[in-house]
């Protein structure tokens, strides 16, 4: 199974200054944040596939998410968020990335007044990123987000029924993020790789102490490792598993943690 290292490891650097330092760190396997400084202009994207063939790299792109909502029932800001998604899609294709990861959309207000609104916008926009997907060759893995943070998917719960509203939606599946689990509850990921495992595309680890999101090192916090790495062993995941620390003494740390429970 491919081990990927996140860029948010290293989002204060430049980005080829990043995948140099993670290169010498032994990861051949990049996700690209396209945010921030990372963001994948034209200058970043022709670095990248200049660095993906000197050095035989493989890339995941994760989509923008910063102040971006997919769901919102206000249609202008949908469609910028949209187009802003649309071109990060393109990215990945042109990175020949075969997978982008995408948050889902959060609640709203309205959902009060009138219940499921934004889960039924969510399920329309993700026909029209399916299509998008499906012209450029590429797959979509919606990503589970941490408790508390008005996400529509952050249980395994809400996850099943996502994949039971899009099963004709070849190229839309799910990424597992481990540590956005551990916050809903201390056995949430194993339920999630035991219920959804066939419909994971993909895999985000980090740890956290099981109250809030913090990213740390696999090894650091609660996360019960040792009770789903066996699962997580069986998987086929077209997008492999991401490293998804804050630095990188923690992103070699996480690295070798991995590699033992994995050997």
């Amino acid at each position: 199974m491919k081990i990927y290292l996140s860029s948010l490891a290293g989002i204060l650097r430049p980005l080829r200054n990043f995948l140099l330092k993670a290169i010498g760190l032994g990861f051949n396997n990049i996700e690209v944040l396209d945010e921030w400084s990372h963001k994948l202009d034209d200058k970043r994207r022709r670095e990248l596939l200049e660095l993906k063939r000197n050095y035989s790299l493989n890339y995941v792109v994760h989509a923008p998410y910063d102040g971006i909502n997919i769901s919102t029932p206000q249609r202008s800001l949908r469609k910028a968020a949209l187009k802003l998604i649309e071109t990060s899609m393109q990215s990945a294709r042109y990175l020949d990335a075969r997978l982008i990861v995408l948050h889902s959309g959060f609640k709203s207000p309205l959902d009060f007044i009138k219940p499921k609104t934004t889960w039924n916008i969510f399920l329309d926009v993700l026909k029209r990123i399916d299509k998008i997907a499906n012209d450029l060759d590429i797959y979509v893995g919606v990503e589970n987000m941490p408790s508390g943070g008005n996400a529509l998917i952050e249980s395994c719960e809400e996850a099943m029924m996502l994949i039971e509203e899009v099963q004709a939606l070849e190229r839309i599946g799910l990424t597992l993020d481990v540590g956005h689990s551990n916050t809903v509850g201390t056995y949430e990921a194993r339920n999630y790789l035991l219920k959804a495992g066939k419909h994971l595309f993909h895999l985000h680890i980090h740890d956290n102490n099981g109250k809030k999101d913090e990213h740390l090192a696999v090894g650091s916090g609660t996360i019960n490792w040792a009770s789903i790495m066996p699962l997580i062993k069986g998987l086929k995941l077209m997008g492999g598993l991401s490293i998804e620390v804050m630095n990188f003494k923690d992103a070699k740390k996480s690295l070798d943690a991995v590699a033992r429970m994995m050997s």
